[in-house]
């Protein structure tokens, strides 16, 4: 059991002289060469996604993840928890989100502190995202046109923490920032305006978290 935390075109012109008496001149032109271009569906990618998505869940092939320190991992769905009675099993979702803005939807495992979120890139399936537990519970959300992963601490005190990565198709973090409030010495364990709230390391005011959480996250 694992536990998881050229196209080219051608054409041939010859002349050929006959005797210079006769003056003539006959020219003969060969017919160009056929060129062929595949015809790319719009479907071709999402479809060999899902390929890989099968294969991985039939035990076909494993799943790879690579932790931040470069290290890496890789198990086969099998491994995985699934009982339903455990908190701690993993199961498919009906959910189809294109998570990392390449076009394509990625497989999402519902599962502990949010699941886990795969990506099916180079012939291969890769762990995206996955839960960390409970100061980092994965979920995603649309802002500014783009999908944005999130792992957020607000289960908590003293803190609403919500780190938020945007990916592109290669598995890249291509921007990266957070919204927070933090109020450790609260009393009944609320924030006010003297607590210290930032976004993406700028410091701003309650008014202005509270207009940001509700625009980003709906709250």
């Amino acid at each position: 059991m694992v536990t998881i935390t050229g196209c080219s075109s051608t054409g041939n012109s010859t002349a050929t002289e006959h005797e210079l008496a006769t003056e003539e001149i006959s020219t003969t032109e060969e017919a160009p060469t056929a060129v062929t271009f595949e015809k790319i569906e719009p479907e071709k990618e999402s479809s060999d996604t899902q390929v890989l998505f099968d294969r991985f869940l039939g035990d076909d092939i494993e799943a790879l993840c690579i932790n931040e320190d470069g290290s890496t991992y890789t198990f086969k769905y099998s491994e995985l928890p699934h009982d339903p009675e455990e908190w701690d099993s993993y199961f498919v979702s009906d959910e189809k989100v294109d998570l990392d803005n390449d076009g394509a939807d990625e497989l999402i495992l519902s599962g502990p502190y949010g699941g886990m979120y795969l990506d099916a890139r180079d012939d291969k399936v890769y762990v995206l995202a996955q839960g960390e537990g409970t100061a980092g519970e994965l979920s995603y959300v649309t802002y500014e046109g783009k999908t944005i992963i999130v792992h957020r601490d607000t289960s908590h005190g003293g803190r609403q923490i919500y780190n938020l990565d945007c990916f592109n198709g290669n598995g890249e973090i291509v921007e990266s920032f957070g919204l927070s409030a933090e109020y450790w010495d609260s009393e009944n364990d609320t924030y006010d305006e003297n607590s210290d709230f930032k976004f993406k390391d700028q410091q701003i005011t309650m008014e202005e978290f509270e207009t940001l959480r509700k625009e980003i996250f709906g709250y």
